[in-house]
C-alpha cells in the first residue's frame, strides 16, 4: 500500500513538472527610449496645479496655475545608453491665479537656441545644457527643465511581461507662500497590455501614485512642518517600435496641513489641498 502511495506521488510529480515545461513562458517587451537620429518629435503640454484652503497663516488660499503650449524634440547622435536631443518650444503660456492677482508669462527658447537635453534609456533626463536658452521661472517654479525632470514618464530598465510593474520615485518642489513644499511621489507603472498599432506594437501602461508632502522651516522657538498623504493614477502609451511615448497622463491630489510644533507638541494646524493634472500627448513625427 506505502508502494502505491509513493508511485502515485512519484507519477503526480512528474505530470506537474511535464506540465509545466510544455507551458511557454511569458513574453517581455522592451521599453528602451531610443528615437532615431535626425527624428522629430512635437509633444503639447497642458497642467493645472492647484492649492486650496481656509485660514492658511491667516489667509484663505485660492491659488491655481495652468500652463498649455508644444515642446519640440530633435533627437541627435547618442550612444548606446543614453539619447542627446535638442529641445526647443515656440511658447508655453503660464497663468498663475492668486486671491488678488494673475501672474502671466511665456516661457519657450530664445533666438533659435536650444536646450541640450542627455536622456538615459529609461527616459529620465541625465544632464541639461544651456540653460540660458530658456526664461526665468515663476512663482510656481515651472520651467522647461522642471517639466522634463518632474512630468515626463519613467520607462522600466528590464524587460516586462503582461501585469508585471516597475516602480519610480521623484520629488517636486513647490514654492509656496514663503516655504519649499515638497511632493514626494512613488509611482507604480504596471504593464497592462501590447497591441499593434499603427506604428508597429503600442504597450499599455497604467500608474497609481502615492504622494506624501514634506518640509519644514525654523520658527524661532517653533518649527513649521508640512505633513499630508494622497494619491492619484495616471496612463501611458509607449511605441515599443519606434522607442517614444505617444501619451502621458497624471492626476492626484494630496491632503495636507501646515504644522507649527513646539518639541513634540502640536500648536497649530493649517489644513490644505494640493492637486496636479498633467498630460502629454504626441502632436507630430517627423523623420
Amino acid at each position: 500500500m506505502r508502494k502505491r502511495a509513493l508511485f502515485l506521488v512519484l507519477s503526480l510529480a512528474v505530470s506537474t513538472l511535464s506540465l509545466s515545461a510544455a507551458l511557454p513562458a511569458q513574453e517581455k517587451f522592451a521599453f528602451r527610449f531610443a528615437p532615431a537620429e535626425g527624428t522629430r518629435l512635437t509633444y503639447t503640454l497642458s497642467s493645472v496645479v492647484n492649492v486650496d484652503g481656509k485660514n492658511f497663516l491667516g489667509k484663505d488660499l485660492a491659488l491655481n496655475a495652468d500652463s498649455r503650449g508644444e515642446i519640440r524634440f530633435l533627437a541627435r547622435p547618442s550612444t548606446h545608453e543614453t539619447v542627446r536631443a535638442d529641445l526647443t518650444s515656440p511658447g508655453i503660456d503660464v497663468n498663475v491665479r492668486l486671491p488678488d492677482r494673475v501672474l502671466s508669462q511665456k516661457l519657450g527658447t530664445t533666438d533659435g537656441q536650444a536646450l541640450e537635453v542627455v536622456f538615459n534609456r529609461t527616459g529620465k533626463v541625465e544632464t541639461i545644457r544651456n540653460p540660458e536658452a530658456v526664461g526665468s521661472g515663476n512663482p510656481f517654479n515651472i520651467s522647461l527643465p522642471q517639466i522634463l525632470r518632474d512630468y515626463f514618464p519613467a520607462f522600466p530598465a528590464e524587460p516586462v511581461g503582461r501585469g508585471e510593474s516597475w516602480t519610480e520615485t521623484r520629488r517636486l518642489t513647490i514654492p509656496f507662500q514663503g516655504l519649499d513644499l515638497q511632493i514626494n511621489l512613488v509611482i507604480d507603472y504596471t504593464l497592462d497590455d501590447v497591441i499593434p498599432a499603427d506604428d508597429g506594437r503600442q504597450a499599455l501602461v497604467s500608474a497609481v501614485y502615492r504622494v506624501t508632502v514634506s518640509g519644514a522651516k525654523d520658527l524661532g522657538d517653533t518649527q513649521g512642518v508640512f505633513e499630508g498623504q494622497g494619491g492619484g493614477a495616471g496612463s501611458l502609451l509607449f511605441l515599443l517600435d519606434r522607442g517614444w511615448f505617444s501619451e502621458y497622463r497624471l492626476d492626484f491630489k494630496t491632503d495636507a496641513a501646515f504644522v507649527v510644533k513646539k518639541g513634540a507638541d502640536r500648536l497649530l494646524e493649517f489644513p490644505f489641498t494640493f492637486s496636479a493634472f498633467a498630460e502629454i500627448l504626441l502632436l507630430n513625427v517627423e523623420r
